[in-house]
């Protein structure tokens, strides 16, 4: 331990300085979320005249690899089938325009307002994710709840979203009904800490009241739940489980227990009614989160 802290503060004399910003600055152009896991690992000795620069290269980079996952996730559209073409629609469906003007095409009159044209529409979705913190996890999930928290953000573009974090308590980073630029959602993160023990059951209550703000009762009202599992503080997760119209589970890999964990995720997935996925690693998370909106 004592190993480790001199190499700590040894790390952050080298970039406590001009040169070192410099440096950092080079580097966040080429690289991406290392940046941000460099600042994970330098922003308690850092000064504070340096820390506020090293945050903001953090955030740059968390951004920009959140853009990139995003931009290769499909967003929640549905397809409408609707008479009538208009020029500029980009697809047509020609299953139903077929069988609509058999005669038609067979003269060759077929006009556009024979043509059936497909409008896409962005379905609008409530969601709640709940985000473990707890002290087991410490800074590899408090850097890929930044990354996870600001996939969502764009991912959710003009629908409603609310982030609940917890660990031993629960605590509400973006409420449901709340317009809270993702900058500031993410230097939030930067500057928490993961502490406490796990309380999955509180981070459920908190995140089943911020959905039921949300009157209108559709399918596309959920949860979402990343988390390793492993409470150990608090009730049965399950009875709250159930409570959710459906809550999706992200499992993340235990460093004790890990069966046992899994276990416990799946069986929230069940109950909720929604979709288990599990990672192997904490980089993955991010991924799934798309991988799993995109089916919802």
């Amino acid at each position: 331990m004592g190993l480790l802290k001199s190499n700590v503060y040894a790390a952050t004399d080298a970039l406590n300085c001009d040169e070192g910003v410099k440096f950092f600055s080079e580097k966040a152009k080429d690289s991406e979320t290392s940046m941000a896991e460099v600042y994970f690992f330098i922003r308690r000795p850092i000064s504070e005249k340096y820390k506020y620069i090293f945050k903001r290269l953090a955030r740059q980079s968390i951004l920009k690899t959140s853009l990139k996952i995003t931009s290769k996730g499909i967003r929640g559209n549905f397809k409408k089938v609707v008479p009538n073409y208009r020029i500029g629609t980009p697809e047509f469906d020609i299953d139903e325009t077929i069988q609509h003007n058999p005669l038609n095409i067979y003269k060759k009159t077929l006009t556009y307002k024979d043509i059936f044209g497909i409008q896409r529409k962005k379905q609008k979705r409530n969601i709640v994710m709940i985000l473990d913190t707890s002290g087991s996890m410490y800074g590899k999930l408090l850097l890929n709840a930044a990354l996870t928290t600001s996939v969502l953000a764009y991912n959710m573009d003009k629908e409603r979203y609310g982030i609940i974090l917890f660990n031993s308590t629960a605590m509400i980073l973006k409420k449901i009904d709340e317009n809270k630029p993702v900058i500031k959602i993410i230097d939030e993160i930067l500057d928490s800490e993961a502490v406490g023990f796990t309380n999955i059951n509180i981070g459920l209550e908190m995140g089943l009241k911020e959905l039921n703000k949300i009157k209108e009762k559709t399918r596309h009202n959920f949860g979402i739940l990343i988390s390793d599992g492993n409470y150990n503080r608090g009730n049965d997760p399950i009875e709250s489980a159930k409570r959710y119209p459906k809550l999706h589970v992200i499992a993340i890999p235990a460093e004790n227990d890990a069966e046992r964990g899994i276990d416990t995720c799946r069986e929230i997935a069940r109950v909720g009614q929604g979709k288990f996925l599990a990672v192997n690693d904490y980089k993955e998370i991010p991924r799934a989160l798309i991988e799993l909106l995109s089916q919802t």
